[in-house]
């Protein structure tokens, strides 16, 4: 770290930028890069952060309202990159990586989304879902119907690699009876069910497709 100081300030405003960038791509994709990928990527989103901030200053009248020394001059060129290269970031996973797929995919260049996992797959779909069901190993079933929770949570599900938080709407026995469950609490309270991995044996997900997703079959 302290040779990453001792480094001039461009160079330390790009690196900053990038990594900006590069963990607002990457954040919840569990990603492992080689050391040269990172690197890359980093200066890549820095450098272009940069030179546009390089761009907008240079079509900014020279003259400030206001005087301003060399070190605030260097915190406003930091500030202003690191909030493009954030930009840049969200544009680049929320378009970027989607358009790039379908343009290689359209060439036969390759088939996959080149996500992490199919699990990653599932989660990045522009779906809206409807219906969550855990199978767990004890035979049980619990249920998140996102239509019948009320009030309506912000997040009604939350998933991750150890294991998914869902607010149970219904509990299905072995036997195919059920129970259903009003997620409000005494005191307006919502209770969510933690499910850990190891206690799940399969997930199936409703939602509902784009249309631009679904191939109409013709009769």
């Amino acid at each position: 770290m302290e040779t990453l100081l001792k480094i001039p300030y461009e160079l330390q405003i790009v690196l900053v930028a990038g990594y900006l960038a590069y963990k607002i791509i990457t954040i919840g994709k569990a990603r492992n890069h080689r050391t040269e990928d990172f690197l890359l990527q980093v200066l890549s989103f820095g450098v272009a952060a940069r030179s546009t901030t390089a761009a907008a200053l240079w079509l900014i009248p020279k003259q400030m309202p206001i005087a301003v020394d060399e070190a605030m001059s260097i915190a406003m060129v930091a500030l202003l990159t690191c909030g493009i290269a954030a930009i840049f970031g969200m544009a680049w996973r929320a378009f970027g990586e989607r358009a790039v797929r379908r343009i290689m995919n359209a060439a036969g260049v390759y088939r996959d989304d080149h996500e992490s996992s199919v699990w990653q797959s599932i989660m990045n779909q522009p779906a809206k879902w409807t219906v969550v069901q855990i199978f767990l190993e004890d035979g049980l079933v619990l249920e998140a119907n996102f239509g019948q929770m009320k009030p309506f949570p912000k997040v009604p599900v939350i998933m991750n690699d150890d294991g998914v938080a869902i607010y149970v709407t219904r509990r299905y026995a072995a036997d195919n009876t059920f129970d259903n469950f009003d997620i409000t609490g005494n005191d307006d309270d919502v209770t969510l069910t933690y499910i850990p991995r190891s206690s799940i044996k399969r997930v199936d997900i409703s939602w509902q497709l784009p249309s631009r997703h679904i191939t109409k079959m013709e009769t």
